[in-house]
């Protein structure tokens, strides 16, 4: 079975103590955030209908709802044309979607989909060098899966003084990526993606650097993995430490991936102390509010959003990119995950309330999700 399936934890938290205990932890904190959600759920929260047609049961693992939203964007796309992916899959379209609602993100130079005016403005970076910060990062707009290597960090080397050439690996680079499809290969969704993937329009967008001091073990921004559900944050992953997991009690658990720990074979976590600040000086707290602002903008029932953090400035969150399939591992707290967004699907379908899970309430648009308009002030969609 797959990593993050989770018929893995049923098996783990039986081997050991620590497992066990963990594992009931787990349970615990979902009893005290179930509440919330359902809160949420009723009176924050309105779903856009292209998330509305996830079909689902009962028990339901959390790998298997994703695969069940990835066949319904492909019945969609085959039944109407609708194309509510391109809020992840198309970089370009997310941005706008980001600018146009207010949510903040590493300043856009610019986004095109024409090849000739990429190259263009390009050429309008190396002629005033001087007014640019370099690093600057080009995104395929179209190329968002890890392993199409979709994004180039330029810097001022890339471009030529007086001869007026690009640097030889740009425009190359430039090209090969302009006509490269995207790929989702090795998922079990791949040939449903890969489908839709193939009808994105090639882009590029050009990105200013976050510029939050570096403080993760690779010298990196340090960021967060927010699993946001019914515009409810549960959780948030800091992949970089393999893997700390906050969630909204104050706690921070740390499993460690690596055979040399002890927590590789007791299947448990414990508490980490190396982020602890993140919590205690209200970085989090500005890290749930935006990734909740960001799902409840779009109308997703459950996505991750993907967020830096500034560690002087614990106002100042900003996202980097969304996932409406996240392959991230969450351990004991997978089939709690799975629950609570299984389970509101399960009332829609049926028409009432199912195990005490209200209808959510569908937002009454056929403007595909990422051209929705910023709503009016103080009004929900």
């Amino acid at each position: 079975v797959a990593k993050h399936d989770s018929r893995w934890n049923s098996i783990r938290q039986t081997l050991t103590r620590d497992g066990a205990d963990a594992a009931q932890r787990a349970e615990a904190y979902w009893k005290s955030q179930k509440p919330l959600i359902l809160e949420s759920l009723r009176n924050n929260f309105t779903l856009h209908p292209y998330f509305g047609r996830t079909e689902v049961w009962k028990g339901a693992r959390w790998d298997e709802i994703i695969n069940q939203r990835i066949t319904a964007m492909g019945n969609q796309m085959d039944e109407s044309g609708k194309k509510g992916f391109m809020i992840e899959k198309d970089k370009c379209a997310m941005f706008e979607f980001f600018l146009r609602h207010d949510i903040p993100v590493a300043k856009i130079a610019w986004i095109s989909h024409s090849f000739a005016e990429t190259k263009e403005k390009l050429r309008e970076i190396q002629q005033n060098r001087g007014s640019y910060e370099f690093p600057l990062f080009l995104k395929g707009c179209h190329l968002t899966q890890g392993s199409d290597s979709g994004m180039m960090a330029l810097k001022s080397s890339h471009f030529s003084d007086a001869t007026g050439k690009f640097d030889s690996k740009l425009v190359p680079w430039l090209k090969k990526k302009w006509t490269q499809k995207p790929n989702d290969d090795g998922r079990p969704w791949a040939a449903t993606m890969n489908k839709l993937l193939h009808t994105l329009q090639p882009g590029m967008a050009l990105q200013h650097p976050f510029r939050g001091m570096r403080v993760s073990p690779y010298n990196t921004p340090l960021e967060v993995k927010v699993e946001v559900l019914w515009g409810r944050a549960y959780l948030g992953l800091f992949a970089d430490y393999h893997d700390v997991i906050a969630l909204r009690d104050g706690s921070l658990e740390f499993t460690c991936r690596d055979s040399a720990c002890p927590e590789w074979w007791t299947h448990g976590n414990v508490p980490d102390k190396r982020l602890q600040w993140v919590q205690e000086n209200g970085h989090m707290e500005g890290v749930w509010k935006l990734a909740e602002l960001t799902a409840q903008r779009i109308g997703i029932d459950e996505a991750r959003i993907d967020i830096f953090i500034d560690p002087a400035k614990p106002e100042s969150p900003v996202v980097n990119e969304i996932s409406l399939s996240s392959g991230h591992e969450y351990f004991y707290h997978t089939d709690f995950l799975a629950e609570a967004w299984a389970a509101p699907h399960r009332s829609l379908a049926k028409g009432e309330n199912v195990e005490g899970w209200p209808i959510p309430e569908v937002r009454k648009t056929d403007v595909d999700v990422h051209l929705q308009p910023k709503p009016q002030s103080g009004k929900k969609y």
